[in-house]
C-alpha cells in the first residue's frame, strides 16, 4: 500500500511540474513584453515642446534683471572667472555682452534702469561686505556712484519717474528707540546728497515698484502684530492712498503690474507654512484667483509684455523647470526638463523667454586632495549656470513628430 501511495503521488508532482513548465514556456513571451514596456517607460523622458538655445559660455550667472526701458538691452548679475558677481549688460540683438560695468569687492545685486535708459541703480557691497549701498553706474562711461554710506543695509533701489530720485529699502529706521531691523522706504537724489524717509509708519515696508502709469508707487507692509504682508499705494510725496489685499497674504515676495486690464501678478504665501504660490489680483476689488493647478508650487513669475502669458518656475522630476501660463486657455505648460534648476525668467518678446539654468550639466573638477588609497578626488564643485533663450514659436523636432 505504502509503494503504491508513493507511486500515485511521485505522478501527481511529475504532472504538476510538466504543467508548470509548460505555463511557464507559454507566459515567458508575455513576461518579456511586460519588462520591456516596462524598461520603455522608465525611458520615456519628458519631450521640450520648443527650441532652447544657450547664448552664454561660462558666465556662471547669478540672476536675470530687467530689460531696458527701449527694450534692447538686458542687465544682469553673473561672477565670470570665479570673481564676485557683478553687473553686465547683453544687447538683445546680438547677444553680445559687455565687460563688467562694476568691479565691486563683494559685488552687486538688483540693478534697476534709470528712465532715460543712461543709467542702473543697484544694491553693492564695498571693501567690508558687511552692509549694502545704494549705487549709481554710468552705462556709456562705466562711472561709479555710492548714493548711501552707512552701517545699515540699503537695497531695492527703484527710480522715480523723473529719474531725479531713487526710492529704495532700509533697516535704519526713523523712529527713535526703534528695532534693529525694522525696514522702511527711503527715498535720496540721485545727483547725491542725504536721504529722506519716505514711510514713517511703526510696521515694516518693502518692495517698493512704480505703477504702470508713473503717477504713484506701490509697496508692502508687514504688520506689527501678524507679520502678514499687505500691498499698499502711495502716492510719489510718501502719502498712503489705499490698502490693496488687507492681510490675505502671509508673504509677498513680488508684484508685476498688467499693462492694461488692472490686474497684478503676486508671488505670494497665503499662509505661512503654506508652499509659494502664484495669484492674480483685481486692483479694483481686491479679488484674488489662483492660477491652474493650486498643488503645484510656483515661484518667479514673469509677464509677457501682452499680458496674456506668464512665465514662472515649478518643480519638476529631477528639479526646477521653466512652465508657462496661457491667460487665452487658461492652461499650463511645461516648457524645460533638462538640468535640475531653472531660473530668473524674462520676457524679451510675447514669444522669447530668456532665463538661467544648469541644463548642461555640472561642472567635474579634480581636486588636490588625495585619498588615503592614493587617488585623486574628482568632485563635482561648480553648477554650469548659464543663459537661454526659448523661442514659443520654434517647435522641437519631437514635438513635431507627435502631430
Amino acid at each position: 500500500m505504502k509503494t503504491h501511495s508513493m507511486t500515485t503521488y511521485a505522478k501527481k508532482m511529475f504532472v504538476i511540474l510538466v504543467a508548470g513548465f509548460c505555463l511557464l514556456w507559454l507566459t515567458a513571451p508575455l513576461l518579456a513584453q511586460d519588462k520591456k514596456a516596462d524598461k520603455k517607460d522608465d525611458k520615456k523622458k519628458f519631450i521640450e515642446p520648443y527650441i532652447v538655445k544657450r547664448l552664454t559660455q561660462n558666465i556662471s550667472l547669478y540672476s536675470l534683471g530687467t530689460l531696458s526701458p527701449d527694450h534692447k538691452r538686458l542687465a544682469f548679475v553673473a561672477a565670470k572667472e570665479g570673481r564676485t558677481p557683478n553687473l553686465y549688460i547683453m544687447t538683445l540683438e546680438d547677444f553680445s555682452i559687455s565687460p563688467p560695468l562694476t568691479s565691486l569687492k563683494w559685488g552687486a545685486t538688483e540693478p534697476q534702469w534709470s528712465p532715460d535708459g543712461a543709467g542702473l541703480a543697484f544694491a553693492g557691497f564695498g571693501d567690508t561686505g558687511n552692509f549694502a549701498d545704494i549705487y549709481v553706474v554710468d552705462i556709456k562711461t562705466a562711472n561709479l556712484r555710492r548714493l548711501t554710506a552707512n552701517n545699515f543695509s540699503d537695497k531695492e533701489p527703484v527710480f522715480t519717474p523723473d529719474g531725479k530720485r531713487l526710492l529704495y529699502t532700509t533697516d535704519q529706521s526713523p523712529l527713535e528707540d526703534a528695532a534693529f531691523g525694522i525696514l522702511h522706504i527711503a527715498a535720496i537724489p540721485v545727483a547725491g546728497g542725504k536721504g529722506e524717509y519716505f514711510t514713517e509708519d511703526e510696521t515694516s515696508s518693502v518692495h517698493p515698484q512704480i505703477a504702470t502709469d508713473g503717477k504713484s508707487m506701490y509697496l508692502v507692509k508687514v504688520a506689527e502684530q501678524s507679520g502678514r504682508h499687505s500691498l499698499w499705494q502711495y502716492d510719489l510725496n510718501g502719502k498712503p492712498l489705499r490698502d490693496l489685499t488687507e492681510e490675505k497674504f502671509a508673504r509677498i515676495h513680488k508684484v508685476i503690474f498688467h499693462p492694461t486690464n488692472h490686474t497684478a501678478i503676486v508671488w505670494a504665501q497665503m499662509q505661512a507654512e503654506q508652499q509659494d504660490n502664484i495669484y492674480i489680483l483685481d486692483l479694483q476689488s481686491g479679488a484674488v484667483q489662483d492660477l491652474p493647478e493650486p498643488d503645484l508650487p510656483k515661484h518667479s513669475p514673469a509677464l509677457s509684455p501682452n499680458g496674456l502669458l506668464i512665465a514662472f518656475i515649478a518643480p519638476a522630476e529631477g528639479g526646477n523647470q521653466l512652465y508657462l501660463y496661457e491667460a487665452t486657455t487658461g492652461q499650463i505648460q511645461q516648457l524645460t526638463g533638462k538640468g535640475s534648476n531653472a531660473y530668473t525668467p524674462v520676457f524679451v518678446t510675447d514669444e522669447k523667454i530668456m532665463f538661467g539654468s544648469n541644463r548642461d550639466g555640472w561642472i567635474q573638477q579634480t581636486t588636490e586632495q588625495v585619498s588615503k588609497n592614493k587617488a585623486m578626488i574628482t568632485e563635482e564643485v561648480k553648477n554650469d549656470r548659464e543663459i537661454y533663450l526659448i523661442n514659443l514659436t520654434q517647435k522641437t523636432a519631437d514635438e513635431k513628430k507627435k502631430k
